[in-house]
Order: C-alpha cells, then sequence, then structure tokens
C-alpha cells in the first residue's frame, strides 16, 4: 500500500511516500519545506503529491504541532487551518488522520532503531511493559505507551502542565520567583524554552520576557563558558530528571523511559554526565525500583515521522476512525 506521513510544524514540514507492508516500509520519497513559504497545508501537500505521489494513496497521517479536534487542526505559530476531509476529496486519499505531534513521536518510539538513541540507564527492560515518553521543546510534552497484546497504544497526557514541585533551597526560590508572575507555575514553566529563559531569567535578576531567540542565546552563552548559562541548565536538567522519574512511578515504565525534544538532542553532553539520572533515582526507597527502568534520549530528529507513518498504516487497515473517501 502507498501511504504518505508528514510531521507539520511552524518552522518545517517533513513529508514521506511510503510503500508499506506487514513485511515493513520503503521511503519512496521524501521531502522537508519551510512552513511560512507556503499559504496553505493544501498547496505544499499539491506540490509534493504532484511530484511524487503515485494516482492513489491508500492512508495518510499528518503530524501537527497544534491543536487537534477530531478531522480538523491549526498549526501553531502559522495561519494554517487543516481539514482531514478536505484532502481525502482534493487528493484523492483513501483515509486521513490527523494527530498531535507529540502523539506521533510516542507512536515512533517503538519502532527506533538501537541507534536512534543514547542509553542513560541500562536498566533491565520488560517486554510490552509500559513506556513513558517526555519532551522540553517549544512546550513540554508527555505521553505513555501501553501493549494490549497486539499493538502499541498511546495514552495523552497533560502532564506538563501538573504542579512543579521544588527540590532543594534553590528551586523553591525559584518557584517563588515564578508564583506571582504565573499563579500557577508548572512543569512546562521550567522544562521547555520558555522554562530556560524563566531559570535564566531568576540567576540573572532580569526580567526578559520570552521570545524564541532567548533559548538558543543562552545556550550559545553555555558554549562559550558562560557561568550563568551553565547553572541554568544544570537546573533544568536537574528538574528534568526529577519529573523524568515522577513519571516512570506513575505509570511503573518497565518498559523504558525517553527522552525527546530540541533540548535534549542538542545539549548531549549535559544529560550523559550522570547528574540528569542522579535526579531520576532520587526517590528515596524507590531508587532501587527507577534503577531497574532503562532510559534513552531520542536522538533521531524523524520520530514523529516514523510515528505518523505508523498511524497512517493503521489507518489503511481500517483500525482507526478517521475521514475517509466513502463509508466502509
Amino acid at each position: 500500500m502507498k501511504i504518505v506521513a508528514g510531521d507539520i510544524g511552524g518552522t518545517k514540514v517533513l513529508l514521506q511516500l511510503v510503500d508499506a507492508s506487514q513485511a515493513g516500509r520503503t521511503v519512496i520519497a521524501e521531502q522537508r519545506y519551510e512552513s511560512k513559504a507556503y499559504a496553505t497545508f493544501d498547496a505544499m501537500l499539491d506540490e509534493f503529491v504532484s511530484e511524487h505521489a503515485p494516482a492513489s494513496i491508500d492512508a495518510a497521517c499528518f503530524a501537527v504541532a497544534g491543536p487537534v479536534f477530531a478531522d480538523r487542526a491549526e498549526v501553531t505559530n502559522l495561519t494554517w487551518k487543516i481539514d482531514a476531509l478536505a484532502l481525502v476529496k482534493q487528493f484523492s486519499i483513501g483515509r486521513v488522520s490527523l494527530i498531535n505531534d507529540f502523539y506521533a513521536v510516542a507512536l515512533g518510539v517503538p519502532i527506533l532503531a538501537a541507534a536512534d538513541f543514547i542509553v542513560l540507564n541500562a536498566g533491565k527492560r520488560v517486554n510490552f511493559a509500559p513506556i513513558a515518553i517526555l519532551g522540553a521543546g517549544t512546550g513540554l510534552g508527555e505521553a505513555n505507551l501501553v501493549h494490549d497484546g497486539m499493538k502499541w497504544n498511546v495514552v495523552p497526557s497533560e502532564g506538563g502542565h501538573a504542579d512543579f514541585a521544588p527540590q532543594d533551597e534553590e528551586q523553591t526560590q525559584l518557584f517563588l520567583n515564578l508564583h506571582p508572575k504565573y499563579g500557577h507555575v508548572s512543569w512546562e514553566r521550567l522544562l521547555s524554552g520558555m522554562g530556560l529563559v524563566n531559570i535564566h531569567n531568576f540567576l540573572s535578576g532580569h526580567d526578559r520576557p520570552y521570545d524564541e531567540t532567548l533559548p538558543m542565546e543562552i545556550a550559545k552563552a553555555l558554549a562559550e563558558g558562560d557561568p550563568t548559562a551553565a547553572r541554568t541548565f544544570a537546573i533544568f536538567v536537574d528538574i528534568y530528571g526529577a519529573e523524568a522519574g515522577n513519571m516512570a512511578l506513575r505509570l511503573l515504565a518497565r518498559g523504558g523511559v525517553y527522552l525527546a525534544g530540541g533540548v535534549a538532542a542538542k545539549n548531549v553532553d549535559r544529560f550523559t554526565d550522570g547528574k540528569f539520572m542522579a535526579a531520576f533515582l532520587r526517590k528515596g526507597r524507590f531508587q532501587n525500583i527507577l534503577a531497574a527502568i532503562p532510559v534513552n534520549l531520542i536522538t533521531n530528529p524523524k520520530v514523529g515521522l516514523l510515528g505518523a507513518a505508523e498511524m497512517a498504516m493503521r489507518v489503511a487497515s481500517g483500525q482507526w476512525s478517521v475521514a475517509r473517501t466513502s463509508p466502509d
């Protein structure tokens, strides 16, 4: 069968045409597009289909960085509105599914090869046991995977908006610094690009409003040996490890914990020096349980595309109720 998978973000879009079967998948074509170069997603997809796709596409799944409601989605930082049923009709695709981008990341995790992640803790993986995924990037994504005996299923979560719990005096002062500003201080207020800025503002005494260039400035300062940037990342990693440990305990994630998102992938050295795992394990009487849980840092930037392709295959086989050409 021929499927199209897409990972749609506010900056870039990756589209793939895949020949899929029970035996495996072969990528026929892959194209990267700059999002802002197109007025609509439909125009971009039309260009891709015209150049690469056959006359008949069995199914498509598009992972969207933005809110997804049933068969419609909007892309954060763009004016795009994507309608699955409209895509079915316009491009004669058998079935179309729209899913959240972090949902796609979770769905892609079981497909990862050993070369696609760095092992932070080998642990002792239990086959088909629950898996926890979290990823700090623009925001903090969290999701869980559970196996039903036939396939992996994503259990979505908005755990990134749960209450942040400081672990020491410095983090308590950080919390007290942010509380008047936000009222509710969630994990996402610390574990995200915005979180890096919040931590850096706290340490430097500044109150710079967030914009998307500031996390890159902090990362650049870190590379240049700036002590405030170094302390910013140290606190960030400590908090990240604590929340990863929380997820592992809540789910009893004996199938593993996976870190996704750009912050970890672009700063691997800050996660492999043992400090992340020290924070992960700092759970008192349950430290030994956590020590047995594998922890991996995803380095494959196309994990969301893998998940979208997996969903497209499920859609094509009728395992998922989606917009389609005609009723079954």
